[in-house]
C-alpha cells in the first residue's frame, strides 16, 4: 500500500492520505491535481477503507475521464467508476426511468437548434442561423442556473446577460417556454435534461435516491471550479445526507462563467460541508520560476485564489513582453521565433499559439504557412473553412463580373454586407461576434491589400485570398498549435507565444463588469500557465502595416512587471 504513496510530494501525500471525506483540494496550475486524487482513492481502495464498486469519480470532459481511468488501472485499480457528469446521470436514467415511466426515457437529441428553430417560428421571433445559435446557448445558461422560462427574464436582466442584437431577453423567454413544450411533444431531451431529470428522479421518489445511495457511498469530483448549479444539485442528490466527497480544483482556473460555471462551490465549499479539510497544492512541476514568478503576479490580483505557486525547474528563459507595429509585423515575428525554436530542436507540437477570439488566427496561420511551418487549430476550424468564409468567398467571386464601386475596400465590404458584415461588431451574441469576426477579418485583409496597392481589384483580391489558403498546411501529427485560450486550458507545452494583448481583445471589449474584468485577468492566468519554459507576449499598436496606431497595451499587461 506504501508504494501508493511514494511517488506524490508532502503537500499531494497529505491529501492523499485523507481518505474520508469531505475533502477540498485547491490545485494550481501544473501541480499534479490529477495525479493526487487518482493517488488518493487508490489509497483509499487499496487500504480497505473504500470498496471500488462503490465509488464513483466524476469530470467534464471524457478525455479527462480516459486520464483518470487509465491512471487508475495501471495503479492497480480498475474497477472504479469514472465517468463525466452527463454520462454517469444518462446511466443512471436508463436504469431507473423505465421503471417509473411507461413512455419510456426520451430520446438524447445531440443540438438544440432543430427546436429552437421551430420554437422561434411559433413564436414568431424573426432568427437567423446565428441567432438560432445564440438562443440555444441562453436556453443552456437558463437549464444549467436550473431557471424556468419566467425565471430566466428575471435573472437575465439581473445579470446583465449579453445577447445578440438582434433578439430581446423577452423574446428568448417566449422562445424558451414553446423550446419545453415541443420537446415533451417529441418526448425528446438534450444534454441538460439529462442533468434535471436524473436529479428530479431522485428528489420525487425517495427508492431511486436510497438505490443511488447504496450504490455510490464515495465520490471525486475533479475540476470543481467548473461546476454548474445543475452540476452541484445533481451532486447534493448523489450524496444525500452524506458527506464523503473529495474535490480538487482552481477558483483562477474559472473561465467558463458565460456558460453557467462558478468557482462558488469550491471557493464556498465548507459552507456546504462543515467538516471538510482543506489541503492546497501549490508545487509546479510544469512552469520554470520566470513563467511562475509572472502567474503569481496574476494571482496576487485575483482573490478568489488561495493558491500561490512554487517551483524548483530552474529559473528559465526570462519572459517578455513586446509591442509591435501591427498585427502582421506581430505575426510574423512569432513565427520567425517558432522557426529559430525548431532550429535549436524544439519540436512542432511542443509549441503554441494562444489568443483570445478565434479569428485572431487567421494571420497566424498565413504566416506560419508562409514559413513552411505545420499548423494544427484547436477548437475550430481553419480559417478558410469556416463556413461564413466559404459563403464571403462564394460572393467575392460573383461580384468579380458585376460592377464594382470605386475602391476595393468599399467593394468587399458591400458585397460582405449582404451576409452580415457591418462596420461595426455587435455587442452581444456569441455566434453573431464570431461571424462577424470572420467576415471583418476578410475586410481587414483588403484594407491591407489596397495600402500595399491603390489600385487593387476586387480579382485580385480574391488571388491573394486563394494563395493564402493554399499557404495554410494542413495540420499534422507534428504541428504548431494554434488555440483559444479557452480551448487551451488543461494543455501545455514547452513554449508558448500569446499575442493580441491589447485592449479590447485581453481583456475583450464586451467585458463591462468587474466579474467580466476578472475572468479576463482568469484567462490571463490559464494563457500563461500553459508554458513550461519559454513564454512570449506581445500585443500590437494597430491592426494595418503603415497606419496610425489606436490601440493601447492591455490593462491586465500594464499591472505586471515584466
Amino acid at each position: 500500500m506504501s508504494h501508493i504513496l511514494d511517488s506524490l510530494d508532502q503537500q499531494q501525500r497529505a491529501a492523499a492520505e485523507c481518505i474520508s471525506g469531505p475533502v477540498v483540494i485547491y490545485a494550481g496550475a501544473g501541480t499534479g491535481k490529477t495525479r493526487t486524487i487518482t493517488h488518493r482513492i487508490a489509497h483509499a481502495v487499496a487500504s480497505g477503507a473504500h470498496d471500488p464498486s462503490q465509488s464513483l469519480a466524476v469530470t467534464f470532459t471524457t478525455r479527462a475521464a480516459g486520464e483518470l481511468r487509465n491512471r487508475l488501472g495501471s495503479l492497480g485499480i480498475p474497477s472504479v467508476q469514472v465517468r463525466t457528469f452527463h454520462s454517469a446521470a444518462l446511466r443512471q436514467l436508463r436504469f431507473f426511468y423505465p421503471k417509473y415511466f411507461t413512455a419510456g426515457l426520451p430520446q438524447l437529441v445531440p443540438s438544440k437548434i432543430r427546436y429552437v428553430s421551430d420554437a422561434a417560428g411559433l413564436a414568431r421571433v424573426k432568427s437567423t442561423k446565428e441567432t438560432f445559435r445564440d438562443i440555444a446557448a441562453e436556453i443552456e445558461w437558463a437549464k444549467v442556473n436550473i431557471l424556468s422560462p419566467e425565471a430566466y427574464r428575471t435573472q437575465a436582466i439581473a445579470s446583465r446577460r449579453l445577447i445578440s442584437s438582434e433578439i430581446s431577453i423577452e423574446d428568448i423567454a417566449k422562445v424558451y417556454e414553446i423550446y419545453l413544450t415541443r420537446m415533451d411533444e417529441a418526448n425528446v431531451m438534450d444534454f441538460e435534461d439529462v442533468l434535471l431529470n436524473m436529479t428530479a428522479l431522485m428528489e420525487n421518489f425517495p427508492e431511486v435516491a436510497a438505490a443511488v445511495h447504496k450504490q455510490y457511498r464515495h465520490f471525486t469530483v475533479d475540476e470543481f471550479q467548473d461546476v454548474s448549479p445543475v452540476q452541484f444539485e445533481l451532486l447534493s442528490q448523489w450524496l444525500g445526507e452524506r458527506d464523503d466527497v473529495c474535490v480538487v480544483g482552481d477558483p483562477a482556473q474559472t473561465i467558463y462563467s458565460f456558460s453557467g460555471a462558478t468557482s462558488n462551490y469550491l471557493s464556498n465549499f465548507k459552507k456546504h460541508f462543515p467538516r471538510t479539510l482543506e489541503f492546497q497544492l501549490t508545487h509546479s512541476y510544469r512552469s520554470t520560476e520566470a513563467v511562475i514568478s509572472l502567474a503569481n503576479q496574476i494571482l496576487a490580483k485575483d482573490a478568489s485564489s488561495p493558491v500561490r505557486l512554487a517551483t524548483t525547474k530552474g529559473k528559465g528563459t526570462k519572459v517578455t513582453s513586446t509591442v509591435y507595429a501591427d498585427d502582421e509585423s506581430e505575426a510574423q515575428a512569432a513565427a520567425a521565433q517558432i522557426r529559430e525554436l525548431m532550429n535549436t530542436g524544439v519540436a512542432a507540437r511542443e509549441i503554441a499559439v494562444l489568443y483570445r477570439i478565434n479569428s485572431q488566427s487567421e494571420i497566424l496561420e498565413a504566416e506560419l504557412g508562409g514559413l513552411g511551418i505545420p499548423v494544427t487549430l484547436r477548437g475550430a476550424e481553419r480559417f478558410f473553412e469556416r463556413p461564413e468564409v466559404k459563403l464571403a468567398l462564394l460572393h467575392l467571386r460573383a461580384g468579380m463580373v458585376g460592377l464594382a464601386t470605386p475602391t476595393l475596400v468599399e467593394t468587399v465590404r458591400d458585397l460582405l454586407a449582404v451576409i452580415g458584415w457591418k462596420p461595426n461588431a455587435p455587442s452581444a451574441g456569441r455566434a453573431e461576434q464570431e461571424k462577424w469576426e470572420s467576415l471583418n477579418t476578410i475586410v481587414e485583409l483588403a484594407q491591407d491589400a489596397q495600402l500595399r496597392d491603390a489600385k487593387a481589384t476586387l480579382a485580385d483580391f480574391v488571388l491573394l485570398l486563394d494563395k493564402r489558403n493554399e499557404q495554410e498546411f494542413a495540420p499534422s501529427a507534428n504541428a504548431v498549435t494554434l488555440a483559444t485560450i479557452h480551448a487551451a486550458k488543461g494543455l501545455e507545452w514547452d513554449a508558448v507565444f500569446v499575442v493580441g494583448l491589447s485592449e479590447g481583445l485581453l481583456p475583450i471589449s464586451h467585458a463591462q463588469t468587474p466579474a467580466d474584468f476578472a475572468e479576463e485577468r482568469r484567462l490571463l492566468y490559464v494563457a500563461v500557465t500553459r508554458a513550461r519554459t519559454y513564454l512570449r507576449l506581445s500585443w500590437a499598436k494597430s491592426r494595418h502595416a503603415g497606419t496610425k496606431g489606436t490601440r493601447a497595451e492591455s490593462t491586465l499587461l500594464r499591472d505586471l512587471d515584466i
